[in-house]
């Protein structure tokens, strides 16, 4: 690192944020990678900043506050207020992002963010804190979501949980979350992009990305930044198709809900989610 972590930090601190979130298995990790490979942009992996950084440092801040108020023995300092945290919150997000700048120019970069899935719950407190922060929801449908998160997950659920149970959940969670992430977005600076269509076509939906994001769409760079975040390179070598249930990058590929669920169990998510999946195109075959 050529640069003082104080020059760094203070370079980083003045650059846009932004963050990425959808339900987990929605492609969130593909998007991460795929940003990241741009060189105008620093995407943090899965930092949990939103769920674990900032509640550990107001956790933190707060007792400081109620121990001060304490009668001292002497005059003592107040503790800060709750409102005034929030400059300890963004450097502490530039902190972790010179954490992970790793071999990235800090001179290239035009803006600096993270991807957490849950930052999708988190959207009132990270614009709280962010106020101009852009945000990138990620969307696949719920079906496949839920086959990818049943399988990934599977060693940490309860043994006598049935997949019909977890589809349940899952998509009753992603008709809720996106209705919720939509109210609390509007007017602010949101994008939502469909893990299908950055499928189908992944040159245009990544100059998409980085537009919405400020940074070059330059041919050249988002082809680099499409195979340098391929499911060949990020799986080690499998092709589409190519199952490893337990890798993250378990299968690359859409629609696999045909050949797995039943019946009933397609019936549950419609149920649950119906009226959504018919907006963004997922009944137009059943």
């Amino acid at each position: 690192m050529s640069e003082s972590f104080d020059a760094l930090h203070a370079r980083l601190s003045a650059l846009p944020a932004f963050f990425v979130g959808g339900l987990p298995r929605s492609g969130t990790t593909w998007v991460q990678q795929l940003l990241n490979s741009h060189p105008e942009i620093l995407c943090v992996g899965e930092s949990r900043y939103m769920d674990d950084l900032i509640p550990a440092l107001y956790t933190a801040m707060q007792g400081f506050a109620q121990r001060r108020a304490v009668e001292p023995w002497a005059p003592g300092a107040r503790g800060p207020a709750p409102h005034h945290m929030g400059p300890v919150f963004r450097a502490a997000f530039a902190s972790l992002a010179v954490a992970n700048i790793g071999d990235k120019d800090p001179e290239r970069l035009v803006t600096v963010g993270e991807k957490t899935p849950e930052n999708v719950v988190k959207l009132e407190r990270l614009w709280a804190t962010f106020p101009k922060a852009r945000f990138i929801h990620v969307i696949r449908d719920p079906r496949d979501g839920a086959i990818s998160g049943f399988h990934r997950f599977r060693s940490k659920l309860p043994s006598e949980l049935e997949r019909a149970r977890y589809l349940e959940v899952y998509t009753k969670d992603w008709n809720q979350r996106l209705r919720e992430a939509r109210r609390i977005a509007a007017g602010k600076p949101y994008l939502e992009i469909r893990y299908e269509d950055l499928h189908a076509d992944t040159e245009n939906r990544a100059a998409e990305l980085f537009r919405f994001l400020g940074a070059s769409c330059d041919a050249a760079l988002i082809r680099g930044a499409i195979e340098n975040a391929s499911f060949e390179r990020l799986s080690g070598g499998r092709k589409p198709g190519e199952e490893d249930t337990s890798s993250h990058y378990r299968q690359g590929l859409v629609g696999g809900w045909r050949d797995v669920l039943s019946d009933a169990e397609v019936q549950i998510a419609t149920r649950n989610a119906g009226p959504l999946m018919a907006e963004f195109g997922y009944l137009s075959d059943i």
